[in-house]
């Protein structure tokens, strides 16, 4: 859901000597006719380990999609993409579907070092569907945790469903709405909301796609009222010209906010907590310890921790 990401998560593709921008976001998408001009399902399509087969080619009212399947470091990987006005090549999630639940891109396993503020999550909010990845990581990490979905467009809900196997049932509840007319209507309490909300960039949204009524301090205030007590709210932050004024607005909304890095200038996940007292810096690091022994992944969250900016 969002422009190109640095680094990490922007890895240069070249496909008859185009280079495109490859980037680890979260859309909201809606299915429509055929492209009439793009690559036919089952032709080759550019992929982060190379050739991959083109399974879906479609546009839409909000965005140009494509789906593709290939071999990524020996894993069978299914790929949601966005494609740009100017012909770049945006990921949009990347599923193993041997192992879904193992996250490939990086800011969503840093979307989960809510577990070090929030180690209990008996409910909690994903505002943004794609490909569902972070869906699978709770699914298989905390089965007992109820996960509802706001997605604004019914046909990514088929997409997720048919190509990344993510659909409502058991502790999952995909809710097909707008999300800010969610907040507006909804009296569920969540431990933590995962904002994760873009669209294809427009007047109404700033240069990555965040709806620009989803990122003020009025509409944090009101979030925060969607909140469990002491409840969190983890935002996908992609690098723009103006992201110290999403920093300054998360840190003046909220009692305590804590900023991520990525490596290598790959995006910023932020996390906004309703605790009163601040976490020491020694303290998080035994909760991703803790963590990393609970989860047994294949990833460290006490690595990700150390990214914390002081």
């Amino acid at each position: 859901m969002t422009n190109d990401r640095a680094a990490t998560l922007r890895a240069r593709l070249i496909l008859g000597g185009l280079a495109l921008a490859v980037v680890g976001v979260g859309l909201w998408f809606a299915l429509g006719q055929a492209d009439g001009q793009g690559r036919e399902p089952g032709d080759q399509a550019p992929g982060p380990g190379g050739e991959a087969k083109l399974e879906l080619d479609v546009k839409t009212a909000y965005s140009h999609i494509r789906v593709t399947r290939g071999k990524e470091k020996g894993k069978d990987v299914r790929t949601l993409w966005f494609v740009r006005d100017n012909g770049d090549e945006v990921i949009e999630s990347m599923v193993d579907l041997k192992t879904p639940h193992d996250l490939i891109i990086d800011y969503t396993r840093y979307m989960f070092l809510s577990y070090l503020f929030r180690p209990k999550q008996e409910r909690v909010l994903i505002v943004g569907l794609g490909g569902g990845s972070m869906v699978h990581f709770l699914k298989h990490y905390d089965p007992r945790v109820k996960v509802d979905v706001v997605e604004i467009d019914p046909q990514i809900v088929k997409i997720a469903d048919k190509y990344f196997g993510v659909r409502s049932g058991g502790n999952v509840n995909i809710i097909t709405r707008d999300a800010f007319e969610y907040f507006k209507k909804t009296d569920a309490k969540y431990d933590v909301i995962y904002m994760d909300a873009f669209l294809k960039p427009s007047p109404d949204t700033d240069t990555n796609g965040v709806p620009l009524r989803l990122k003020t301090i009025k509409f944090y205030k009101e979030l925060q009222k969607k909140l469990a007590p002491g409840g969190l709210v983890v935002f996908n932050i992609n690098p723009h010209l103006k992201v110290e004024d999403d920093f300054k607005n998360i840190r003046e909304a909220f009692p305590q906010a804590y900023l991520y890095n990525l490596p290598d200038d790959g995006g910023h996940v932020m996390v906004g907590s309703m605790a009163a007292r601040r976490r020491a810096w020694n303290d998080l690091l035994g909760a991703a310890r803790e963590l990393d022994r609970r989860f047994k992944g294949s990833y460290s969250y006490e690595g990700m921790a150390r990214d914390l900016q002081k």
